[in-house]
């Protein structure tokens, strides 16, 4: 196993980067190659490491979480994280109506990117003011070598872009903390369809991880004044 030096305060559950991070410590860990299997499934994070500190295995909170279908919110104001089951309504209603209350994100330019066994697949970009999404766009939109923003004649990759396009225009002009998470139900937003196997349904998540990694980043740039 990898050494690795990380400077901060090493937690158990690690909320995005795969350490919380606290002035004046370091801490030596070893990347572990743990498999993880949800159901059977076997999945992996991305985007961070898997470590091991003084026989304690560190695994990402939101890789769990939002893999065995909880939503992570993260609150910098309070150094607060929120975890809810999304299957129930109640818990729903509390995600819906605390998270304009006690996260807010700065206004500018923000980037992103969802990585699938070190192969970016979304890349996005979008700015910010209030919370609210001014404009947004893919700087990067592919899968399996193809690139879906250069495709010019193959009608299936065309439909695809667009169905992923409208995904992410529906975001414009609404406050992202409460509108993201309507993009896990693409379904109520696209209503095109290109084939059975290829929709936007299964795309959404990709769509939503970008995103998230935006946020998580900060700030890219600020708005010229």
């Amino acid at each position: 196993m990898k050494k690795k030096i990380v400077s901060g305060l090493l937690v158990a559950v690690m909320l995005a980067t795969g350490v919380a991070y606290a002035s004046g410590k370091k801490v030596e860990a070893s990347v572990s190659s743990i498999k993880y299997f949800f159901n059977g499934v076997e999945k992996a994070p991305v985007g961070s490491h898997i470590l091991i500190h003084d026989n304690t295995t560190y695994v990402p909170l939101r890789f769990v979480a939002e893999t065995l279908g909880a939503n992570v919110e993260y609150d910098k104001n309070t150094n607060s994280v929120y975890i809810t089951d999304k299957s129930q309504p109640q818990a729903q209603a509390q995600v819906q109506t605390k998270a304009p209350a006690t996260v807010s994100y700065e206004d500018g330019i923000y980037r992103g990117t969802f990585d699938y066994e070190g192969i970016q697949q979304v890349a996005v970009q979008f700015e910010l003011k209030n919370n609210v999404i001014q404009n947004i766009r893919f700087a990067h939109l592919a899968y399996k070598g193809v690139d879906y923003r250069a495709e010019k004649e193959d009608a299936k990759i065309i439909g695809l872009r667009t169905q992923h396009e409208d995904l992410i225009n529906y975001l414009v002009g609404k406050d992202i903390r409460v509108s993201l998470k309507d993009l896990y139900d693409p379904g109520k937003i696209v209503t095109s369809q290109v084939d059975a196997m290829t929709g936007a349904t299964l795309r959404s998540g990709k769509i939503i991880s970008a995103i998230r990694d935006s946020l998580n980043r900060g700030v890219y740039s600020y708005p010229k004044k």
